[in-house]
């Protein structure tokens, strides 16, 4: 009898399981588990992201300077293509010229020089925003260099910093980076802004105006240290490397009213400028790889000349667009000082990271 108990209790639990079993859900199958969260846009890699289709159409500011390498080789090499984006690369002579268009929408990005007209556009709330580095001055760069006329050399009226009291100097324009810099390498000498003559001279008029001596020495910014050189017209005797380490000499700027209407189309700028500019770091530590580079600077810059290239100072970039905030603190006290910014900006409001941050989350970080 107890057998047959123990029997009928066991048979009751073997059916109660099994109807419990015939209820459940079949274990692991692909059907019983929950929906997958739709991607995210960002993607680990380029080949993640599907270009914008339609392609989206955009105008970038470029001044034809070395720094804008990592720009002109995302075009030459068709990663502004890999996006969806067909980049017309648009001329102009510095930032200040830049700026408008930006700010009305003519432009969509610029490359150009963290000048005080940047910050004082915050100040008005005009909403153009740095959003990456474009090149970084380190020890030994001569991206920018004080060169004195040839013949001042040859003849000894130049013979230490201190002979350039009573010169006439080009320089692009007053009370910014190039007045920063122009300031720090006079200090060197002993000498101030009082001592010298500053001549506004656009940047590519830097060459003409050494040649025919209407000046006696230049501010000037590569590719035209290397052609004023490259010509026998002068010679760099101070450099950005020596009086300004870790100064952010060129960025990005971005069009409040482009980031508005197409900010997907801007991050996609951010991955494909990022790709250049990692491809031109690789390629800058050989000289074979530096060789691939010069056809790309020749096309986009004023130095046409391949045999000038060995005599170039080649621009540090950032691999990640990463932007100093307080160096850029430091260049907005120069501007406060000289006049020429009316008051200091809250750098958040300047810098806008998010558009590096993705192309980051995309294409990975690198230590620079």
């Amino acid at each position: 009898m107890r057998a047959a108990c123990r029997l009928g209790s066991l048979l009751v639990v073997m059916l109660v399981l099994a109807l419990v079993a015939g209820c459940a859900p079949p274990a692991a199958t692909p059907a019983a588990q929950p929906p997958a969260a739709p991607a995210a846009p960002a993607a680990s890699s380029p080949a993640a992201a599907q270009p914008l289709s339609p392609p989206v159409q955009l105008r970038v500011g470029v001044i034809g300077l070395v720094g804008e390498v990592g720009m002109f080789v995302a075009q030459e090499r068709g990663y502004f293509q890999d996006e969806g984006l067909e980049v017309e690369l648009v001329p102009f002579r510095g930032v200040a010229e830049a700026l408008p268009a930006l700010a009305s929408g003519q432009i969509a990005l610029s490359g150009g020089a963290p000048d005080p007209s940047v910050f004082n556009a915050a100040r008005r709330d005009i909403g153009v925003k740095m959003i990456s580095s474009l090149s970084i001055v380190v020890p030994g760069d001569w991206g920018g260099a004080l060169v004195i006329r040839q013949d001042h050399l040859d003849s000894g009226r130049y013979r230490e910093l201190s002979d350039v009291k009573g010169m006439n100097i080009a320089i692009p324009n007053l009370r910014t980076t190039p007045q920063l810099y122009m300031e720090r390498v006079l200090a060197r000498g002993g000498l101030t802004l009082d001592d010298v003559q500053l001549a506004i001279v656009p940047i590519p008029d830097h060459v003409g105006a050494m040649s025919n001596k209407a000046v006696d020495a230049a501010w000037a910014i590569d590719p035209f240290v290397t052609l004023i050189e490259g010509q026998g017209l002068g010679k760099k005797v101070v450099t950005t490397g020596d009086v300004f380490p870790g100064a952010v000499s060129m960025i990005i700027l971005l069009s409040p009213g482009f980031e508005r209407q197409n900010p997907e189309a801007a991050r996609r700028f951010a991955v494909a400028y990022l790709r250049g500019a990692r491809d031109y770091i690789q390629a800058a530590k050989s000289e074979a790889g530096r060789a691939e580079i010069v056809p790309i600077l020749t096309k986009h810059t004023g130095l046409k000349d391949p045999a000038l290239y060995a005599r170039l100072s080649w621009p540090n970039l950032d691999p990640n667009g990463y932007l100093d905030p307080q160096v850029l603190d430091v260049m907005q006290d120069y501007f406060l000082k000289a006049g020429s910014q009316q008051e200091k900006q809250d750098i958040n409001r300047v810098i806008d990271p998010s558009y590096m941050n993705y192309a980051v989350e995309r294409l990975g970080r690198v230590s620079p």
